[in-house]
């Protein structure tokens, strides 16, 4: 199966957020959320951190430092698309919102 070409974050408030967590982790850190997102979104046998489905078609991916990660795949586009990244108080308000 070929790599997810693109991640894309649904807002540019997410891009932000994006950014500045996933440069403030270590370059290894940095390299498997990259290899992740491109080979195994939906997570595998080679996944080592913490992924779980959250939702119909919503994956959350643990990150270091207790942020974490949620987002869709569209498997026709070969996308990832961002939904939310931050730490446990910013899911709290991200939950209340959706509701």
């Amino acid at each position: 199966m070929p790599p997810f070409c693109q991640y894309t974050p649904h807002s540019r408030r997410i891009e932000k957020d994006f950014l500045r967590i996933i440069t403030g982790l270590s370059e290894d850190e940095q390299n498997t959320i990259w290899q992740i997102l491109r080979t195994h979104p939906k997570g595998s046998g080679e996944t080592h951190w913490t992924m779980k489905k959250v939702g119909r078609d919503i994956w959350q991916l643990d990150l270091p430092s207790g942020y974490r990660l949620e987002y869709t795949v569209v498997d026709a586009d070969r996308v990832v698309l961002v939904l939310f990244i931050g730490n446990h108080d910013d899911a709290a308000a991200y939950l209340r919102g959706k509701r």
